[in-house]
């Protein structure tokens, strides 16, 4: 009931389409699952920022609120994890998410950005990584470490930083490979970030 409740409040702050409502609600009930208060927090604070952070970009593509699949991609491997591994596996996965998520954003409104391969391209370009995106992702990761990570403080930071990394190197399969969407990226990144975060502690 909590995670209806709050899934439906995101759909009415405008954080996520209605569609998105359910996949909420199934979030937060495996997040509420596999640590209580403290996990739910956590997921809040990421859906918190990341909203703030999407509406503060002109050009992201969140800013009418997040899709079905991307609460999917995003929660579902960090609550399952969670629910079968523990709350720090739940912790990496937010981690990552959070740092992902500021990077993107705020990292799309630097004056350029660095892609391997390619050099100096637009700001905003998938795989491509800035000054102020790698700062807000240290940031991201950091924040949740600090509030949520507790005597894992260190797993959790460095896996959040381990897996918003690695969505950035693994950014380039969606061109060259038609099922490797942002969504499947999304989440093979929270997956490995979570594990990390569990294999540390």
């Amino acid at each position: 009931m909590l995670g209806a409740l709050l899934g439906g409040l995101a759909v009415w702050l405008g954080w996520l389409r209605p569609a998105a409502g359910w996949a909420a609600a199934l979030v937060g009930t495996l997040a509420w699952w596999s640590g209580g208060m403290g996990t739910a927090l956590a997921l809040l604070l990421f859906v918190l920022l990341g909203s703030l952070a999407a509406r503060a970009n002109p050009r992201s593509r969140d800013r009418e609120g997040r899709a079905a699949s991307q609460v999917l991609a995003n929660g579902l491997p960090g609550g399952l994890g969670g629910v079968l591994l523990g709350p720090t596996f739940f912790y990496g996965a937010v981690a990552a998410a959070l740092a992902d998520t500021l990077a993107s954003e705020l990292g799309a409104r630097a004056p350029w950005a660095w892609r391997p391969g390619r050099g100096r391209v637009p700001s905003g370009t998938n795989a491509a990584v800035s000054p102020p995106g790698t700062l807000a992702l240290v940031l991201g990761a950091g924040l949740t470490a600090l509030l949520f990570g507790g005597r894992h403080g260190g797993a959790v930071f460095v896996a959040g930083v381990f897996g918003a990394v690695l969505d950035t190197l693994t950014g380039p399969l969606e061109e060259r490979l038609r099922w490797w969407t942002n969504d499947v990226n999304n989440a093979v990144a929270t997956a490995a970030a979570g594990l990390l975060a569990w294999m540390l502690t």
